[in-house]
């Protein structure tokens, strides 16, 4: 009988081939230890394992290794490969994302330092900066995924080109999420946080994105209990607030959109009615 870490050992040496290394240092890590603790290992009990799978948290991650274990199953049943005689989970349907919530949070200027220091506080890796890593992002409003894709070589002067997203399911990958290049300026500050990291790796922040994301939301949760943050804050606030801050800023909706990587419709909706610096004038 095949088992489930077997088979998933198989899948995982075959694909490695095409993955770039740090997919397997990172996300492909993270589905070594979920099929280790699955406690059925009887790969012809697919249903099973994904419901097994899909009542574990935190919800967004047990998702996210659901869909390699389907992608898993459908490798294994290939012709060629019969590891399994027919695919079990076939027709077995994932449930419904739960609903995320769309608020546009600007982290206040008076806590922005209290989240970076939070960050830099509790550094389980010496290599791995994740205060650096979410200031930089806050200082350029790019994506999680955007910042982790970032290669030293994408530097040019006083600007950075954005043309890539590392996701937390297929590793890097060569376009953003719109499908669009982008030219971003790197201020003092970014110049500052970049001179500070080593140059070792190709990558200018070549850490786990999955980690990074689960050490963020761990970190704003104390926060948050601790009564010194407003709200729960996600990585995805510091791109709220950067471009928050370039409106407040009065540079043209146009430009923030372009840095941003978004329409400018976009901004308008999503933005200008969200920044706290604006009074209401006096007619």
């Amino acid at each position: 009988m095949t088992t489930l870490q077997a088979a998933w050992a198989q899948f995982k040496a075959e694909r490695s081939i095409t993955l770039c290394p740090t997919s397997l240092t990172s996300d492909y890590t993270v589905l070594d230890k979920w099929v280790k603790l699955c406690p059925i290992q009887d790969l012809t009990q697919g249903r099973q394992i994904m419901t097994w799978v899909l009542q574990q948290t935190p919800v967004k991650t047990s998702r996210r290794v659901a869909m390699y274990i389907k992608s898993l199953y459908r490798w294994a049943s290939n012709e060629d490969i019969r590891l399994i005689e027919r695919n079990p989970i076939i027709s077995f349907r994932m449930p419904k994302p739960p609903q995320e919530d769309e608020e546009i949070i600007v982290i206040p200027r008076n806590e922005t330092a209290i989240v970076l220091i939070a960050l830099e506080g509790h550094r389980r890796k010496p290599t791995s900066d994740w205060a650096a890593y979410s200031e930089f992002m806050l200082q350029t409003a790019m994506r999680t995924g955007e910042v982790r894709a970032l290669k030293w070589e994408d530097i040019k002067e006083s600007k950075i080109l954005v043309h890539s997203n590392y996701t937390l399911t297929h590793g890097h990958k060569n376009s953003t999420k719109t499908n669009k290049k982008r030219w971003v300026p790197i201020n003092a500050r970014c110049q500052e946080i970049l001179k500070t990291l080593p140059q070792k790796d190709e990558y200018i922040f070549p850490y786990n994105r999955m980690a990074y994301q689960s050490y963020f939301y761990d970190r704003m949760k104390e926060l948050y209990l601790a009564g010194l943050a407003t709200h729960r804050y996600r990585p995805y606030d510091l791109r709220h607030t950067a471009i928050s801050r370039w409106i407040e800023a009065q540079i043209p909706v146009a430009q923030v959109a372009a840095w941003a990587g978004n329409s400018s419709e976009v901004i308008w909706k999503h933005y200008c009615n969200v920044t706290q610096e604006y009074e209401m004038p006096t007619l």
